[in-house]
């Protein structure tokens, strides 16, 4: 496959869509309001040990809300600009879940707010796993 030289590899969650807003709502609704929301480590912001929260974590990302995810800031307007006017195509990759229907919420999600065309690729890492390689 020959890549474009107009590709852009990009993240989801804090990026294109806001996670965080969602999985607080969620999380709320289940009895774990935010303890600390300034804070950037999960357990911290929700007062619960760190498999607990890998565990609600796991849940959200495998639930239907992911496919209603709002966007991120700007995001819904520059991401298709620079597809759109620029000629630029994404390839998202994200630590969301290694379920495929999860994955499948995900892409429509993507499809919704930025439109079908803009990513090329999507690659899902298990929940939490590290994006380096």
């Amino acid at each position: 496959m020959k890549l474009s030289n107009k590709l852009i590899l990009v993240d989801a969650d804090g990026v294109l869509l806001d996670w965080f807003y969602s999985f607080s709502t969620w999380m709320n609704a289940r009895g774990h309001p935010l303890a600390k929301p300034d804070n950037y480590d999960l357990s911290i912001a929700f007062g619960l040990d760190k498999p607990t929260i890998k565990q609600y974590t796991r849940h959200f990302n495998e639930s239907a809300w992911i496919e209603f995810l709002s966007p991120f800031r700007d995001a819904a307007h520059y991401v298709p600009k620079l597809h759109r006017e620029h000629g630029y195509v994404f390839h998202c990759i994200t630590s969301l879940s290694n379920d495929v229907y999860a994955a499948n919420l995900r892409q429509r999600n993507l499809n919704n707010l930025f439109g079908p065309t803009v990513f090329e690729k999507l690659i899902c890492l298990d929940t939490g796993e590290d994006k380096d390689e």
